[in-house]
C-alpha cells in the first residue's frame, strides 16, 4: 500500500496545481497546501492550461477564526491557429499571485459572519508591473446553520467583488446546503450548485455548476490587425463549467481528485477599456483537472 500510494503522490505532484483567484469563495477548503493542474482541450483552436499551487492556512487562532494564505497561478495559452493573422504571444503566459485573509466570528443564533480579503496582481508579467495589475477581491457573508439529529444544513447570504465572473465586477454569494443523511449532501445557490457523495471514509464524488475565469492585464503594446498599437490591453476568460468530481483519500493527510468537466457559454476576448478588440468565439469545450492536497489539520 505504501508503494502504491508513494507513486499516486509522485504522479501528481510531478503534473498539478491548485488555482488562485477565485478560491476563496468557490471551494471550503481550509488548512491546506494543494496542487492542481487543468487543461481546456479546445476553445475553439485555443488551447489553455493551467498551474497552481495553494497553501492555505483557515484555523490560526479559534473563536474567532483568522486565516490567510497565498496562491501562484500561471496560465499557459497556445495561440497557434490564429497565428497567420495576427501575433498574440503577449498572451501565452499569464501569471497571477494572491495573498488572502479570512476572519470568521461565530454569533448568537448559530450564525456566524465570514470576511474576506484578497488582493492580487494578474498579468502578463511583458513589462514592470503597473497599478492596472492589482486587483483587490474581498467577500462577506453570514451563514446559518442547523442541526437536526445530527444532519446539518446551513443558509448563507453575502456579496463579494472580485473576478470570479470575469472582469472584477460585484457578485452575490446565496447558497442553501444540505446533509441529506451521512453520506448524500446538496448544495444550491450562487457561485456553487452540486451534488456530494461520501461512499466511504476514502472515496467520495460530487457533481458541481460553477464559474470558470481567468482577468489578467497586459501592459507591453499590442497591435492589431489595422496597426494601431494598444499599450493596456486585457485578456478575459469566463464560462459556467459542469463538473463530475471524483476524491481518493490516502490518509489523514493526503487525498487526491479529478474533475472532467464541459464549459458552457464561454467568453475568450482581448479589450481594452472595456472595448472588445478580438473575440475568438470560444464556445463549449471540454476540461479536466488533476490535484493533489496535504490537510494540515487532518480535519
Amino acid at each position: 500500500m505504501r508503494k502504491k500510494t508513494l507513486h499516486y503522490l509522485t504522479f501528481s505532484l510531478v503534473s498539478m496545481v491548485s488555482y488562485g483567484q477565485k478560491m476563496f469563495t468557490t471551494t471550503h477548503a481550509g488548512d491546506v497546501m494543494a496542487l492542481e493542474y487543468s487543461s481546456y482541450l479546445n476553445l475553439n483552436d485555443v488551447q489553455l492550461d493551467t498551474k497552481s499551487v495553494t497553501i492555505d492556512f483557515t484555523s490560526v487562532l479559534d473563536k474567532p477564526t483568522i486565516g490567510f494564505g497565498m496562491s501562484y497561478t500561471n496560465n499557459s495559452l497556445d495561440f497557434d491557429a490564429y497565428d497567420r493573422f495576427h501575433d498574440y504571444s503577449a498572451f501565452e503566459e499569464l501569471h497571477s499571485i494572491e495573498l488572502f485573509a479570512r476572519y470568521k466570528k461565530a454569533l448568537r443564533n448559530n450564525w456566524d459572519v465570514n470576511v474576506t480579503v484578497a488582493p492580487y496582481v494578474s498579468s502578463t508579467f511583458n513589462e514592470a508591473i503597473s497599478s492596472d495589475d492589482f486587483i483587490l477581491s474581498y467577500a462577506g457573508s453570514f451563514t446559518k446553520t442547523w442541526d437536526k439529529d445530527g444532519l446539518k444544513s446551513s443558509l448563507k447570504i453575502g456579496a463579494g467583488y472580485g473576478s470570479l465572473f470575469g472582469k472584477p465586477n460585484f457578485y452575490p454569494l446565496l447558497s442553501y446546503s444540505k446533509h441529506v443523511n451521512d453520506k448524500l449532501r446538496y448544495e444550491i445557490g450562487m457561485p456553487v450548485t452540486g451534488v456530494f457523495y461520501k461512499l466511504n471514509e476514502q472515496n467520495s464524488f460530487d457533481f458541481k455548476a460553477e464559474p470558470e475565469s481567468i482577468y489578467a492585464n497586459n501592459t507591453s503594446d499590442f497591435s492589431m490587425t489595422n496597426n494601431e498599437v494598444v499599450y493596456n490591453s486585457e485578456l478575459e476568460f469566463k464560462a459556467l463549467k459542469l463538473g463530475l468530481g471524483y476524491q481518493f483519500r490516502f490518509d489523514d493527510n493526503w487525498s487526491t481528485h479529478f474533475n472532467m468537466g464541459y464549459l458552457l457559454a464561454s467568453e475568450l476576448t482581448l479589450s481594452e477599456n472595456d472595448n472588445t478588440i478580438y473575440d475568438f468565439d470560444s464556445k463549449e469545450s471540454l476540461s479536466l483537472n488533476i490535484g493533489i492536497s496535504f490537510n494540515i489539520n487532518k480535519k
